[in-house]
């Protein structure tokens, strides 16, 4: 009997060492990027304006924005979700010169700015952000 227990122990180690080197021969599958291609999206004015809209592709991205004042100059913009008039986001008034971003959530989706501008140049660059 302790023979037979033997050889059974010897055939399942052989059996165990054959299956992990399968395993091990197989080739190795990398897991599935979920990255969406960055997007990005520029404007710029010295005056008021309401963009076209534009796609953004993941949940959260971010809106760099440059604000050139001078003495009584006004600005500020508001984000919408295309179809929606209810703001999604949107900046305090600015009346002197600023060069920061802001980190917006609710995408994907269509989106559109309303900028107000008054003796203010300015430029906005949306970029689309992965996790």
């Amino acid at each position: 009997m302790p023979r037979k227990m033997l050889i059974v122990a010897l055939l399942a180690a052989l059996f165990a060492v054959v299956v992990l080197s399968i395993l091990a021969a197989l080739p190795k599958t990398e897991p599935r990027s979920t990255e969406q291609p960055e997007v990005k999206y520029f404007f710029s004015g010295d005056s008021g304006k309401v963009t076209q809209p534009f796609h953004i592709p993941t949940e959260k991205w971010k809106i760099a924005y440059s604000v050139q004042a001078t003495d009584n100059s006004f600005f500020k913009f508001v984000v919408y979700r295309e179809g929606s008039g209810v703001p999604l986001t949107e900046i305090p008034d600015l009346y002197v010169t600023e060069n920061t971003y802001v980190t917006v959530g609710g995408g994907p989706g269509d989106f559109y700015l309303v900028v107000t501008s008054s003796l203010a140049s300015w430029e906005i660059t949306v970029t689309s952000m992965n996790e």
